[in-house]
């Protein structure tokens, strides 16, 4: 049908939406799935408890299991909370649980990527089956499987136990408007490609470790490697000089190397060509001396 002979229909109410997903759940033997997946309602609650805002968390709108994650909608007055304190207190939970919990296996520590956006959904008055439906809900999947966000587990060490990503619209309403209460430079903007959606999100680490210490949330910039390398090589230029123009080391060949040092000695030529009063070493063929000439050995009368 025509969108110009659609009916007007109500727009659903807005929504912050909380999204997580354990890196490596399909790694993981089959066995372990379910009390994973059964695990991770649990966590997030504890870690809205350790945010002091388990009180939202048990009066959210909907929540949803994903089997490898969890989905879960808020009033939007709820939306900054997402991002601070909620963040750094699942970092806090998560580490927490793999060093002591019972369930804690060494070789598969809990790590777990968050993605924070906003928009009309369906809410808790809905079917239970449409709850949350909307564009907006699957934007937030869009960027929960994003290159960069997943990029910043696989570059950090299980130190990093969350790695968010939130959608443009958050970080303007929550985070540059100063409602989260943090420094808006916590968050790298990253370009977002993920099937037809495409656009700007920023990400944001509560823990960095590894490659992100030493070469940022984007990684190494191929090009400004290039340009350091480049910049540290030394300058290499054709010259032409002339012996009376000598006054410290000079080399005259093809080329030379604006870094070597100067010295005193006499100036040989080719041809045993002298310039009187020069000082450094000049040679006038194909190979040249770093030091002063060396002294000819006096012939035997």
């Amino acid at each position: 049908m025509p969108l110009e002979s659609a009916d007007p229909a109500p727009l659903p109410p807005y929504t912050a939406l909380l999204a997580v997903d354990v890196k490596d759940f399909s790694g993981r033997q089959g066995r372990d799935h379910a009390r994973v997946t059964e695990s991770i309602p649990a966590i997030l609650r504890q870690a809205f408890r350790r945010a002091g805002l388990v009180d939202h968390w048990d009066g959210n709108n909907f929540e949803d299991g994903t089997g490898d994650g969890y989905v879960v909608g808020f009033r939007p007055p709820v939306l900054p909370f997402l991002l601070n304190p909620f963040l750094p207190a699942l970092q806090e939970e998560l580490a927490y649980r793999n060093k002591v919990h019972p369930d804690a296996d060494p070789g598969a520590p809990l790590r777990m990527r968050v993605a924070v956006h906003v928009g009309p959904m369906t809410g808790s008055g809905a079917n239970p089956l449409s709850r949350g439906s909307g564009a907006s809900r699957v934007e937030a999947h869009r960027l929960l499987d994003a290159d960069p966000v997943r990029d910043l587990l696989s570059r950090s060490t299980p130190v990093t136990c969350v790695a968010a990503i939130v959608s443009a619209r958050v970080f303007a309403d929550a985070v540059e408007s100063g409602y989260t209460g943090e420094d808006p430079e916590l968050y790298i903007p990253a370009p977002v490609k993920v099937k037809s959606y495409e656009g700007t999100a920023y990400l944001r680490v509560p823990a960095p470790s590894g490659e992100l210490l030493a070469h940022g949330f984007r990684g190494a910039d191929p090009d400004m490697d290039q340009r350091e390398r480049s910049s540290a090589e030394p300058e290499v230029r054709s010259i032409s000089n002339s012996i009376d123009q000598v006054h410290g080391k000079a080399v005259q060949t093809d080329s030379y190397t604006d870094n070597r040092q100067g010295g005193t000695g006499d100036i040989i030529g080719d041809h045993n060509r002298v310039a009187p009063g020069a000082q450094g070493t000049v040679h006038m063929g194909d190979t040249y001396s770093h030091g002063p000439a060396p002294r000819r050995p006096r012939r035997a009368r």
